[in-house]
């Protein structure tokens, strides 16, 4: 049983930079299912992350029809944030989810 969690839409706050996410909305996906959903502030996500490792939490591609990117763990030195990896990349999927 494989078990993901999807990220589907984000709370900015103070900027416009991944550092900048206060909040993500997610779905729990397992074996291609959608489950439980909630919400994670950043903190509670690098946790998360952290815990069950780069493999855990992704976040779809803007256009459909390209498959997502993982999210992980960076640092800006005062602050550690998430953003996506997408072939070795920092991609900007999280910037794209919607706001709420």
């Amino acid at each position: 049983m494989t078990t993901t969690i999807r990220c589907v839409a984000k709370r900015m706050g103070g900027g416009q930079g991944h550092e900048h996410i206060t909040h993500l909305w997610w779905v729990q996906v397992t074996d291609g299912k959608d489950g439980e959903s909630g919400s994670s502030s950043r903190e509670q996500m690098v946790a998360f992350i952290e815990k069950n490792g780069n493999t855990s939490v992704w976040c779809p591609d803007r256009n459909p029809q390209l498959k997502g990117a993982w999210v992980h763990v960076h640092t800006n030195g005062r602050v550690k944030y998430v953003q996506t990896v997408a072939d070795s990349r920092k991609t900007d999927n999280l910037l794209a989810l919607p706001n709420r």
